[in-house]
């Protein structure tokens, strides 16, 4: 009776998506990289975290296409909701939904949470739900603080500053050895949604402005996208500095 009420249950917060597999409005392919991966439906799942009262993980599940865990939780009120989980949580653990003061592995608001700690489901605006820090074994790290503004140390390196009434969740993302598991097969990879990647030299030329030539070459001096667009990090430097002697002039002017 039990599982028949949770499988009624998940199919509530089950809804489907379309999946763009590297294609812009057109329908024309821009990401070459990109394919549609298996058919799927994703789950519902709370980013807010506002509900104050105490509630109990009823399921541990993987959602497809999420990389941490996510987990059902059922309220003292009767509400309920699926949940990114953090480290060290399992089936039938108590969870608060929200506490105004410091507690790990509860949201609350940053400006409760002491600077040196590691945080996770961060808002990047207050009231707009977690967008930071949200795959698995992700987190960010308080460097300082003050009333109003959190200074956060993402996983990438960047510096972030954020308002102090931003929600976060102190302590790690679960499903921390996903870094480390390997892609066993290519046939993963493709129901993953990656299509075998194919560098320019080894094209024709009709295919790619980097193909042809007789034996290994090496591409030309240029880099170029397949469309024949000026890329890589010269070209950017070299707007930069355009745009700089731009303002220069209209600043003379004046």
């Amino acid at each position: 009776m039990k599982n028949f009420f949770i499988k009624r249950l998940k199919k509530k917060f089950l809804y489907g998506y379309s999946n763009r597999a590297g294609r812009n409005f057109f329908g024309r392919k821009t990401i070459l990289t990109q394919s549609g991966g298996l058919k799927s439906k994703l789950y519902l799942i709370d980013f807010k975290r506002t509900i104050k009262n105490l509630g109990v993980i009823i399921t541990l599940e993987k959602d497809i296409i999420r990389t941490a865990y996510i987990g059902l939780i059922c309220y003292s009120n009767g509400l309920f909701s699926y949940i990114i989980l953090s480290a060290n949580i399992e089936i039938k653990s108590m969870l608060y939904g929200f506490l105004n003061f410091f507690k790990v592995n509860t949201p609350t608001f940053l400006i409760n949470i002491p600077a040196g700690n590691f945080v996770h489901h961060i808002e990047s605006m207050p009231g707009k739900g977690a967008k930071l820090s949200r795959s698995a074994g992700l987190n960010s790290f308080i460097i300082n603080k003050n009333f109003t503004n959190i200074f956060l140390k993402m996983n990438s390196g960047w510096l972030l500053k954020i308002s102090s009434f931003c929600i976060g969740i102190p302590g790690r993302i679960s499903n921390e050895k996903h870094l480390v598991t390997r892609i066993k097969n290519a046939g993963k990879n493709r129901q993953l949604g990656f299509r075998p990647k194919v560098r320019g030299i080894a094209m024709n030329p009709c295919d790619h402005p980097h193909g042809g030539g007789e034996g290994r070459g090496s591409p030309p001096k240029a880099h170029k996208t397949p469309w024949g667009k000026l890329t890589k990090s010269p070209t950017k430097i070299k707007k930069i500095y355009l745009l700089k002697k731009k303002k220069l002039k209209i600043f003379l002017k004046k």
